[in-house]
């Protein structure tokens, strides 16, 4: 493991503790210099170290417990995410180590954005026999509605039919007995609603007159609500996820926030510059925000595919000016850079959690959830419409 990278490239001593602005690009540049190095550091001491994979693995349970923040490779997550005693920080950095591939770069003066809330993912499983389930997927290949057929290796299922252009797939084969042999995903804001239209007429005449009872009791596997806002860098948005513990930053090879998730497993808010993933360069920027829905405690059918909403938790977003004028300045540095739950971690004691709380309700822009949910419950509805009767 390289020695060379300096221990102490920040010294900021606030009320007799030390606190850290970090240099997202330095971090960005040590992990890209030397794919195996991993950023760990702890806010109640200010401790800071670079390991690597085998020293955090060998980590207790209570030295891992006390490790606030991690940066580490997109390459190294992904391995790591598969390890049984790995656990995820309070704040996680995850760096792009990978050479993006080339996208055609293009120049809009102007790019439209609705001002209303979207269902940007619908996922639900359709629990069918085999029998049906094999000549259902027959029937979609002989029209040629889909015309890709793929192994996929999901943990789940061992086939997938898709077609690319409207952002739709079929998963079967389940690889599990308990789990139904068919799920369906499809893109709400991209996939043409007559395409879905003429997708289930096809399952309802296969399941005949059981078609109505298969599809209201088929299972919500996912469900993510989006609103692009313009004109805000997503590196600028202050937000937090209540009862989240977790935030997740994604930074480029040179050390760009180009994405920042708050939350785990079965909900999470992304917030990102949708124009830099899609290529585009326009004059302002849109940031996308995003509430991804899965992984529900309990079983939710189409017919109360509602009772998802229930699930979201709130959404806060947060005044930069307020936050600048009650906090002092290095506090507002690292909530900026690591969000709220990192700022929370540094704080010594529940006074200075306590004054913390304040502070953010006094800045907090107003339910933020609901600005996030609204226009989609009327998509949901005429989505579920034309499920139950294609």
């Amino acid at each position: 493991m390289s020695n060379n990278i300096s221990p102490d490239f920040y010294n900021i001593v606030v009320n007799g503790h030390e606190k850290y602005v970090f240099d997202f690009k330095h971090i960005a540049k040590s992990i890209k210099d030397e794919d195996e190095l991993i950023y760990i550091f702890t806010f109640s001491t200010g401790e800071e170290s670079w390991i690597d994979e085998c020293e955090l693995i060998e980590k207790s349970e209570e030295e891992v417990e006390e490790i606030d923040l991690m940066a580490l490779s997109n390459s190294k997550h992904k391995k790591l995410r598969k390890h049984e005693n790995f656990k995820h920080p309070r704040v996680t950095l995850i760096i792009e180590n990978k050479v993006a591939r080339k996208r055609k770069r293009l120049f809009k003066v102007d790019y439209e954005v609705g001002n209303k809330s979207f269902l940007d993912k619908f996922s639900f499983s359709i629990d069918i026999n085999e029998s049906l389930g094999e000549k259902f997927i027959k029937e979609l290949l002989k029209s040629k509605l889909y015309t890709t057929k793929r192994v996929v290796d999901s943990g789940f299922y061992n086939c997938r039919i898709s077609n690319k252009n409207e952002f739709a797939s079929f998963e079967y084969l389940p690889s599990k007995s308990n789990i139904s042999y068919l799920k369906c995903t499809f893109n709400p804001s991209k996939t043409d609603l007559n395409f879905i239209r003429s997708t289930f007429s096809l399952l309802k005449s296969v399941c005949g007159k059981d078609y109505e009872r298969v599809i209201r009791t088929s299972s919500l596997l996912r469900v993510d609500c989006a609103l692009d806002i313009k004109g805000v860098k997503a590196k600028n948005c202050h937000l937090n996820l209540s009862g989240s513990r977790h935030t997740t930053i994604y930074l480029s090879s040179e050390g760009v926030v180009e994405t920042k998730v708050y939350g785990r497993s079965g909900k999470r808010f992304h917030v990102y510059d949708k124009l830099c993933e899609q290529g585009v360069k326009s004059k302002e920027p849109v940031t996308r925000y995003e509430i991804q829905l899965k992984k529900f405690n309990k079983k939710i059918d189409l017919e109360s595919a509602f009772d998802a909403f229930n699930a979201i938790p709130n959404v806060r977003r947060y005044s930069c000016k307020k936050l600048k004028l009650k906090l002092k300045k290095l506090d507002y540095y690292v909530l900026k850079q690591l969000g709220v739950t990192a700022l929370r971690s540094s704080l010594q004691t529940e006074s200075e959690k306590r004054k913390l709380r304040r502070i953010l309700e006094f800045a907090e822009k107003g339910e933020f959830g609901e600005r996030l949910i609204g226009s989609t419950r009327k998509e949901l509805r005429f989505i579920q419409e034309l499920l139950f009767n294609p």
